[in-house]
C-alpha cells in the first residue's frame, strides 16, 4: 500500500496518450468514412430525388449513372426506364391526340363542303348525287371512327364485353368470307381456306368476325390485283391457330413492333382511304387477349404478310 506509484502513473499516462491518439484517428476515420458514404450513397440518393421532382414537374429527359451494380444502380436505372417510358406516353398522347383531330375535321371538313355545294341551285343532278354518295361514304367513316374509339375506351375502363358461346368455325368463317367476296372480286384476288369440319371452339362471334375482318380488310387494300390470300385454320393439343396471309407489299420490319399501337400507320403519308384510321389492328388485338389468346405478324417487305390468331381450346361440351 505504501510503495510509489510512479510506475503506474506513467503506465496510466502512456495509456491515456494511446486512447487519445485512437480516439482522434476514430475521430477522423468517421469523418472520413461518413464523406465518402454521403458520396456513395446520399449524393446518387439526392439526384434521384431531383430526378423524381423533374418528373412530376412534366420534365422527362433525366439522366442518371445507372453502370452501378448494387440496389442504388437498379433503382436508377428503374427511374430512367419510368423517365422514358413517361416520354413514350407523352408522345403517344400528342400523337394520338393530332391524328385523332385529324381524322374527326377531315370527314367533317369534306361533309361541310360537299353540303355547301349541293345547296346550289344551279348544280346538276348528277354531280348532287356524286356529292351526296361522297358526304354518305365521309359519314360512315366518322362513325366507324367514333365507334372504334368508344370501344378503345370501354377496353381502357375494363368495361369491353366478351360472350363466349360455341361457334362452329369452318360455317362461321365462311359468312365471314361472303361479306369481303365483292371487294376480292373487285380487285381479282383470289382466296384460299382451309379449316377442319366440324371444328367447334369457343368464343364471341361477333368480335371473332371483327378482328378477321379487320385483317382480311387490310390484306385486300394491300395486295395488288390478281394477288391471292390464303387463311387456313389448325389446331393442336392445346390450342387453335388462324393463319391469314397475303401477297401483299408488306411491312417494314422497323414497324412490325409498332403495327398494334393505337393510330399508328407506317407510312404517315397514307391517305386515310389507303390507310384507314389506325385503330382496327389495337382493337383487334385486345379481341383476341381477352379471349385468352394471341395474335402474332410476320411480314417481309415486297412479298407480304403473316397474321396467326391463336386461341386456347376450351371445353365446348355442354
Amino acid at each position: 500500500m505504501f510503495a510509489e506509484s510512479d510506475s503506474i502513473e506513467r503506465i496510466i499516462d502512456h495509456l491515456s496518450h494511446k486512447f487519445w491518439l485512437v480516439g482522434l484517428l476514430t475521430l477522423l476515420l468517421t469523418v472520413i468514412t461518413v464523406f465518402i458514404l454521403s458520396r456513395v450513397i446520399t449524393q446518387p440518393v439526392l439526384r434521384m430525388k431531383k430526378a423524381t421532382e423533374q418528373l412530376s414537374r412534366g420534365n422527362h429527359n433525366v439522366e442518371l449513372y445507372t453502370h452501378r451494380k448494387d440496389e442504388l444502380g437498379d433503382l436508377a436505372t428503374s427511374i430512367t426506364l419510368l423517365s422514358q417510358d413517361l416520354e413514350r406516353l407523352k408522345n403517344e398522347r400528342n400523337e394520338f391526340l393530332g391524328s385523332i383531330s385529324h381524322e374527326l375535321r377531315t370527314p367533317l371538313t369534306y361533309m361541310k363542303g360537299y353540303t355547301d355545294i349541293i345547296s346550289r341551285k344551279e348544280i346538276s343532278t348528277t354531280d348532287r348525287n356524286r356529292y351526296i354518295k361522297i358526304i354518305q361514304e365521309e359519314t360512315e367513316h366518322l362513325a366507324d371512327l367514333i365507334k372504334n374509339l368508344f370501344e378503345l375506351a370501354k377496353i381502357d375502363h375494363n368495361e369491353f364485353a366478351i360472350t363466349k358461346e360455341r361457334v362452329v368455325f369452318s360455317a362461321f368463317i365462311e359468312t365471314v368470307l361472303a361479306r369481303i367476296r365483292p371487294a376480292l372480286n373487285e380487285k381479282k384476288i383470289e382466296l384460299f381456306f382451309h379449316c377442319p369440319d366440324n371444328l367447334v371452339v369457343m368464343a364471341d362471334p361477333e368480335r371473332i368476325q371483327q378482328v378477321i375482318l379487320n385483317i382480311l380488310d387490310n390484306a385486300i387494300k394491300y395486295t395488288p390485283e390478281k394477288g391471292h390470300i390464303t387463311m387456313e385454320v389448325i389446331q393442336n393439343k392445346n390450342e387453335i391457330l388462324t393463319t391469314i396471309s397475303d401477297t401483299g407489299e408488306g411491312i417494314p420490319e422497323e414497324d412490325i413492333p409498332f403495327i398494334f399501337d393505337r393510330l399508328y400507320r407506317s407510312e404517315k403519308s397514307r391517305s386515310r382511304v389507303s390507310g384507314g384510321s389506325g385503330l382496327g389492328l389495337t382493337i383487334a388485338k385486345e379481341i383476341v387477349e381477352l379471349h385468352g389468346g394471341e395474335i402474332g405478324v410476320e411480314s417481309t417487305l415486297g412479298k407480304g404478310t403473316v397474321f396467326v390468331i391463336s386461341l386456347k381450346k376450351e371445353n365446348v361440351n355442354e
